[in-house]
């Protein structure tokens, strides 16, 4: 990973988003807080995850004693990104479905945070975490987590949702990597299963 990449907003301005004028093939995405008719039933999920990314990227930041009462303070007041005032976290926030769901994946997390990071090690021998890009290792706990704790999410919804996350939030390079960890922790953790 290059230096700075954990601190590099999402990324917005590629060519390859299919929410990019350029690219009138593609419609574009309704991201953020709308009415339940507007969204299909899994965007609280998908809305979920990435609060939980966000929320564990949040959490980095402080020591293991802090970190209950620094994830309070994210429940309360929306971080954001250069640039962004912070609307569709707040968005998020207010969606009782959305907080629900990043909670049963933080909860887990945190509370199994080294076990899944041997997990995670012993699947990327070639990566220690902690050479890891933060969007990517926070990425491969939550799949961690998933993988494990919500077997009515199938594995390819999984990965797929990673995948996602890591293009928004990641360097160039997290999208297929994130993909290439994802894939064999889903193996290791749910053997024999799509």
């Amino acid at each position: 990973m290059q230096a700075g990449d954990d601190d590099k907003p999402g990324n917005l301005d590629r060519p390859d988003r299919p929410d990019r004028p350029d690219r009138p093939d593609k419609p574009a995405r309704t991201r953020g807080p709308s009415g339940p008719s507007s969204q299909p039933a899994h965007a609280g999920r998908a809305q979920g995850r990435e609060l939980a990314l966000l929320a564990l990227c949040h959490l980095e930041s402080y020591k293991a004693p802090e970190r209950l009462d620094a994830l309070e303070i994210f429940w309360r007041h929306a971080p954001s990104e250069a640039g962004d005032d912070g609307a569709e976290l707040r968005g998020w926030l207010k969606d009782a479905e959305v907080v629900a769901f990043a909670r049963r994946l933080l909860t887990p997390a945190l509370a199994r945070a080294a076990e899944i990071d041997a997990a995670i090690e012993a699947t990327s021998r070639s990566w220690r975490l902690a050479r890891m890009d933060r969007v990517d290792r926070n990425l491969l706990r939550l799949v961690a987590v998933e993988m494990t704790d919500l077997s009515d999410t199938p594995r390819a919804v999984i990965v797929a949702e990673a995948v996602r996350l890591a293009s928004r939030y990641g360097s160039d390079r997290s999208a297929p990597f994130v993909n290439g960890v994802a894939e064999a922790l889903a193996k290791r953790l749910r053997p024999g299963t799509r």
